[in-house]
């Protein structure tokens, strides 16, 4: 579950850890070059992106950036009064820290839970980052990735005025999702004939099976 990765082979549901493919696969699916610090009016949000996409791909492009020691990542989801959802949050940063070369990379919660984009923003700073890269954990870009995320990110930032940042789009309409979408089907249909064991989303709530 769930920047974003152009994998050479499929996704597997099984186990969880798959999901994420290669580090140089993600490192090749967005592209952000010569960030820039704004002004407080656009909420310090700025990014010169060049994208030069191959046939096929809406996000495959140049590899002319670098990804800096100290660059960090706050992945945020919306949050949850869930606390097993929360946790799973913690999973995907561990997955994404390990299949990419972003030596910093915290979790974030948007509301209902802790830590806080604040706090995520915070923690990034203490551990020497020198740019924080805000990535909404949200499949579609509405009013939280619009609105919230970034007055959110304008916040946290008041406390570090010297560290640039961006709030990047959320996973969108990327076809990798497809991929995805379809992995989690057959594996609950494997599932349900009696092939396989719950995933580890679904594990021990006994959703995953056929209702009538």
């Amino acid at each position: 579950m769930h920047p974003v990765s152009v994998p050479s082979q499929p996704y597997t549901a099984t186990p969880a850890k798959q999901l994420v493919s290669s580090s140089t696969a993600v490192r090749k699916a967005i592209h952000f070059v010569n960030l820039r610090r704004a002004g407080r009016s656009s909420g310090n949000l700025a990014m010169n992106s060049i994208l030069k996409p191959a046939p096929g791909s809406e996000t495959f492009g140049r590899e002319d950036f670098a990804v800096g020691d100290k660059d960090a990542v706050v992945i945020v989801d919306h949050g949850s009064r869930r606390q097993e959802s929360n946790l799973l949050l913690n999973d995907f940063v561990e997955m994404f820290r390990a299949k990419t070369s972003y030596r910093i990379v915290e979790p974030a919660h948007m509301e209902l839970a802790e830590p806080t984009i604040k706090d995520a923003f915070g923690k990034c700073v203490q551990q020497g980052a020198s740019r924080v890269i805000v990535s909404p954990y949200f499949l579609s870009p509405g009013r939280h990735w619009k609105q919230d995320i970034p007055a959110l990110g304008a916040e946290a930032s008041k406390e570090h005025s010297n560290i640039p940042y961006i709030v990047t789009a959320p996973l969108g309409l990327h076809e990798l999702m497809v991929d995805i979408m379809n992995d989690r089907i057959k594996y609950c249909l494997r599932h349900v004939a009696g092939d396989v064991d719950e995933c580890t989303v679904c594990a021990g709530t006994r959703k995953c099976r056929l209702y009538s």
